[in-house]
């Protein structure tokens, strides 16, 4: 398939100009490209809290699932790499944002600058990029969680080390320099990640006026990659994959489970905290469960094992002896933490983590270009599905995974 000649004048007043000078140039279709995008936190009911009309140039002219089922925990890192893999984190080895690994003595932790969300040891499973380079395209990511690391030997033939520092702007700016790359350099995946709404569904809650002005704030970032594309020419050529990781319920002060009222915290390693916590016992495990299961209606206790098979979360090294789940809305926490400089004002606002039954912790799907149907609203769907569909679009083999494409395919033209 070849690109139609396309003539683009370069205008002072484009608000996104071209990398390089395109004029009377002729392009080459790659394989039809994705444009793989995360809106971290982006819960599923976002797109009615305010007018969104570049979501809404998507959405119509697209496919939409009623919603996005995350994978517990429905926490940041063990979610994507399920989103891009297609395997429940027991299976891609990323159980937490925070965990402790026995074999490796030595925990995994999220944020800028992390180490070990830069080793590849850690990832169990092989994501999209990985899939892509291994086919023999090309696969580029402006931000995606792990998309930094080297894993199973490879890494995106572009990528950048994650900096939360960069401009919203200057992130679509790199995914339109890549699609004005020659046919031989031109990726056939692109990643983009935002934590925008995350930050602030965290810090105010997902109701609140400074959240919407988040989602305000991301339409508008769409409608620059939108005109970018329209400015070349290619936006009914690419397909657009737009998604979020998790949704994100209300939390409040008052609503707070407090362990070391129920057992004696130098009796355990609090691995992780809250909503979801991981617990190593130094005594005897039976003792800390019999402590805490029933301690309190909004707190579930479960022994490694013994986890709802649903969840999909009982047979990897690095889920811990005890876990503990909060009932949505509560929060875990000690009372010397909580009653320290001002950490109770902390759980105001809202978090993530909890059982995906929950509707709140619902994220978003929308595929727009060649391959996804018109104006099609379909079921919610489980995110360990978007991997084999993403696979299909770019016609390349699948891995191993758990996810399967007849949960997709609705959303395919045929």
């Amino acid at each position: 398939m070849k690109y139609n000649v396309l003539i683009i004048f370069i205008i002072p007043l484009f608000i996104i100009s071209c990398s390089r000078d395109i004029k009377d140039e002729v392009f080459k279709k790659p394989t039809t490209p994705i444009i793989l995008i995360s809106m971290d936190g982006f819960r599923w009911d976002y797109f009615d809290k305010t007018k969104t009309p570049n979501f809404d140039i998507l959405i119509n002219n697209g496919s939409k699932a009623e919603s996005l089922i995350p994978v517990f925990p429905t926490k940041t890192f063990p979610n994507h790499i399920t989103i891009v893999s297609g395997n429940y984190p027991q299976n891609h080895g990323i159980i937490a944002n925070r965990m402790y690994d026995p074999i490796f003595d030595e925990d995994y932790y999220i944020g800028q600058g992390s180490k070990p969300v830069l080793d590849g040891k850690w990832y169990e499973a092989e994501p999209v990029w990985v899939t892509v380079e291994k086919s023999g395209l090309k696969a580029m990511t402006m931000f995606w969680p792990a998309s930094d690391a080297k894993i199973m030997g490879y890494r995106p033939t572009e990528f950048f080390e994650y900096d939360g520092s960069v401009k919203h702007d200057d992130r679509i700016r790199q995914v339109l320099k890549w699609l004005d790359y020659p046919d031989h350099k031109r990726p056939s995946l692109i990643t983009l990640y935002f934590s925008h709404t995350d930050t602030y569904g965290h810090k105010y809650g997902p109701n609140a006026k400074e959240t919407i002005g988040a989602i305000v704030e991301m339409d508008r970032t769409m409608g620059l990659l939108i005109e970018g594309l329209k400015q070349r020419n290619i936006f009914e050529d690419v397909n657009i994959i737009l998604v979020s990781d998790h949704g994100m319920a209300e939390t409040h002060e008052d609503s707070v489970i407090f362990l070391d009222d129920r057992i004696n915290l130098d009796d355990v390693r609090v691995v992780d905290w809250t909503p979801v916590g991981s617990l190593i016992p130094n005594t005897n495990i039976e003792l800390i469960y019999d402590k805490l299961k029933n301690s309190s209606p909004m707190l579930d206790v479960y022994k490694k094992g013994e986890t709802p098979e649903r969840l999909y979360y009982n047979n990897h090294r690095r889920i811990q002896p005890i876990t503990l789940i909060a009932k949505e809305h509560w929060s875990i926490s000690s009372r010397e933490y909580y009653s320290s400089d001002d950490h109770a004002q902390g759980y105001n606002g809202g978090t993530h983590g909890y059982d995906p039954a929950y509707r709140s912790m619902h994220g978003i799907f929308v595929g727009h270009g060649p391959a996804f149907k018109n104006g099609y609203v379909g079921k919610s769907i489980s995110s360990i599905h978007l991997y084999e569909m993403m696979c299909k679009i770019l016609k390349i083999k699948p891995a191993t995974n758990d996810g399967s494409l007849d949960s997709t395919i609705i959303f395919l033209k045929k």
